[in-house]
């Protein structure tokens, strides 16, 4: 009996002692896995953080170019701003030119732009004042002494336009309105006024 006793003492001793080690290993285990895992939720962390990192970068560098876009598009709205404002400042000289002046400037213009002499004198309303029956006899004497027929006449119609006027025979039809030169130069100007006005 007491050799029974033994036995199932030993054999308690050695289960108490398996047992010990099943939860040392267990515990060893545990801790490697709780490592590894931290390790590899670092590694994700720092993953995240820098494609975080990265895409922050890159939308900041987009907002940033389009911040530097507008800033070009708003610079570039307020200089035509500007230089529409000096074509329609230069129109609004040009109409309210003195009248000796305006005179002046459509007389040559249109002994320059008459072909026969036998057309048909388109003008704005706001011209039919300055540009009378007498102003054209004059021109068309002149006309006449150049060897053409000297029969402008003024329409009935009047035009849409800011000053100048519009020719009209049988078959052709000279624009002459300020509109319709400013308008023909306004390419070529608008370089300069951008240089005048920018330095550029």
């Amino acid at each position: 009996m007491e050799g029974i006793a033994k036995i199932k003492e030993r054999i308690l001793e050695e289960a108490k002692e398996e047992k010990q080690n099943i939860i040392e290993n267990a515990k060893a285990q545990a801790q490697d896995i709780k490592k590894q895992y931290e390790q590899k939720a670092k590694e994700i962390l720092n993953d995240i953080l820098d494609k975080a990192s990265k895409t922050a970068e890159e939308k900041k560098r987009r907002i940033h170019s389009m911040a530097q876009l507008e800033n070009r598009k708003a610079l570039l709205q307020a200089k035509q701003q500007i230089i529409d404002e000096v074509f329609e400042k230069a129109k609004a000289t040009l109409k309210d030119m003195p009248d000796d002046k305006y005179q002046n400037l459509i007389s040559n213009m249109l002994i320059k732009s008459a072909l026969t002499g036998n057309e048909e004198l388109i003008i704005s309303e706001h011209d039919k004042s300055r540009i009378t029956s007498d102003f054209l006899q004059k021109i068309n004497n002149t006309l006449i002494d150049m060897g053409k027929q000297g029969n402008l006449r003024i329409s009935k119609t009047s035009g849409h336009m800011i000053g100048g006027f519009i020719l009209k025979s049988q078959d052709l039809e000279i624009n002459s309105t300020f509109d319709s030169l400013i308008n023909m130069e306004r390419e070529e100007l608008e370089t300069e006024i951008a240089k005048i006005l920018f330095e550029e």
